[in-house]
């Protein structure tokens, strides 16, 4: 049987499996990634690391699976995105790649947004810290040396396409707000706020084929010289495609490092805080990547119980603690992109007594994850004049079965759970499909793989108590923000900062 190798580029690992064309998963690698962080807004990664990641997964599955890497016919990777590499006249790395955690641009943006003619441009009001347009901004202007270099910026799963085939192209979907502000010439939002050049690399649209594997590859992957290499796009849309979310009015939530919601139509809206995307023929993406998620989960846990036991274990143990006593939580733990875009805004407890338990601030914790994918739900289906059908959701925060309840009831919509953990490899099979011709769009390609879902109906009667609790967390969104502020600005002071 024909096989694919697919890969999967996340802030914390690289994951790569073989696949055969049918969805069949012969093996999966992982190979751990790392930020390299400094003071509060800075986070960055090489792209060299990713590569030597790639080698290495590929090395381990050429071990590891009858075959090897022989019969692999397709190459297709999906990355995170909001992420900037900085390629050269001689395409090497100019600098480390600014990720999609790093709000060194704020200042940048504050400054250009006091011009009339920048606050005017209807793409202005998308333009953050987190906007690519911003980093470059930021670059240009502090670090002078490396704009001067820099030729072309590409994303993540760019650069190991690049690194598979020597040849540089990067998605529609994933380049849509660069491409967007390069738009319009003198009067583009680009040109408006200083951007001299134009850094854009050719762009394809996922299925399309960037290169094939050069003979010339290290290692394993010079068995696989030749294969087409798919274009691909990022790891939201991919995972995405890979439950089967592309279709109109269906939800998704990719639960993972961080929590990515939205809502499909096929119509194009706008909504205050959500990004509007077109993801494919007809189909518009409502929603967009958060800061907090299943990360957040994972640090109240170690924090209550850090020992060595597994986590489902400690999770388990403390959601068993519990006093009943409602609690709210804001869970900014890292600040938030959609839908708030506020980097200095910080998590919150509210109405905690002695009488709680260490379970209810778990259990507060997906609460407040929950409220904040409603906000985004409830603003997409007024924009796009819909009722999202049910919410399609995967990751590593859909793992665990009372946190789905607690969405579904939340979310008053029926949450389907795909039963894997690594839907962008799915979506990546669902790329690869539709570029061998297999099938004609990646929805269709999704149809075409075995999938087994989990449902969570919501429960009425928990419902209309989230009702009431999530009023409040609505109504105390705008006082927390100001604590937060004030707070942001004291943690910047030099009487809080460190030798």
């Amino acid at each position: 049987m024909s096989r694919a190798l697919l890969l999967d580029l996340g802030g914390s690992s690289l994951k790569a499996g073989i696949y055969e064309l049918d969805g069949r998963c012969l093996a999966i690698e992982r190979v751990p990634n790392a930020f390299i962080e400094g003071g509060i807004d800075r986070v960055e990664q090489d792209p060299e690391v990713w590569w030597e990641a790639l080698q290495t997964a590929a090395e381990r599955l050429d071990r590891n699976i009858p075959g090897g890497l022989t019969g692999v016919e397709a190459v297709s990777i999906c990355g995170f995105t909001r992420t900037q590499v900085f390629l050269d006249a001689q395409d090497s790395v100019v600098r480390p790649a600014i990720t999609f955690r790093d709000s060194r641009a704020q200042g940048i943006v504050e400054d250009r947004l006091l011009q009339p003619q920048i606050q005017n441009h209807p793409l202005a009001r998308h333009l953050n810290a987190f906007h690519p347009l911003a980093r470059l901004l930021w670059l240009k202007h502090r670090e002078e040396a490396s704009w001067k270099q820099t030729r072309v910026v590409v994303e993540p799963k760019d650069y190991l396409n690049f690194k598979l085939t020597g040849s540089l192209a990067s998605d529609t979907i994933s380049q849509f707000w660069l491409s967007s502000a390069m738009e319009g010439g003198s009067n583009g939002l680009a040109a408006l706020t200083g951007l001299d050049k134009d850094v854009l690399p050719l762009i394809l649209r996922p299925h399309e084929v960037v290169g094939t594997v050069l003979a010339s590859s290290p290692g394993a992957l010079s068995k696989i010289a030749g294969a087409p290499v798919f274009c691909g796009s990022n790891d939201t849309w991919t995972a995405a495609a890979g439950i089967g979310a592309l279709k109109a009015s269906r939800g998704y939530c990719i639960s993972g490092s961080s929590e990515v919601f939205g809502i499909i139509s096929d119509r194009k809206a706008e909504a205050a805080g959500l990004v509007t995307v077109p993801w494919g023929d007809d189909i518009w993406q409502l929603g967009g990547p958060g800061l907090n998620g299943a990360n957040v989960l994972t640090w109240m846990v170690n924090t209550l119980m850090p020992d060595e036991r597994p986590f489902e274990d400690r999770l388990s143990i403390l959601l068993s603690q519990q006093s009943g006593l409602p609690l709210l939580f804001h869970p900014y733990l890292h600040g938030e992109r959609t839908p708030l875009w506020d980097r200095d805004i910080r998590a919150c407890f509210m109405g905690l007594m002695a009488a709680h338990k260490p379970g209810d601030l778990v259990r507060g914790t997906m609460e407040g994850i929950s409220f904040v994918n409603r906000m985004v739900l409830e603003r997409g289906e007024a924009a796009a004049a819909l009722s999202a059908q049910e919410i399609r959701l995967a990751g590593g925060g859909a793992r665990n079965a009372y946190w789905n309840q607690i969405r579904a009831d939340i979310l008053k919509k029926p949450v389907m759970v795909w039963n894997t953990e690594e839907v962008g490899l799915s979506g990546c099979l669902a790329v690869a499909r539709v570029g061998l011709s297999l099938t004609q769009t990646i929805a269709d390609a999704t149809e075409g793989i075995s999938a087994v879902f989990s449902r969570y109906e919501p429960r009425p009667a928990e419902s209309r108590v989230y009702d009431d609790l999530y009023a409040i967390f609505q109504d105390t969104l705008e006082p927390v923000r100001h604590a937060s502020h004030r707070l942001a600005l004291l943690s910047r002071s030099s009487h809080f900062q460190h030798d």
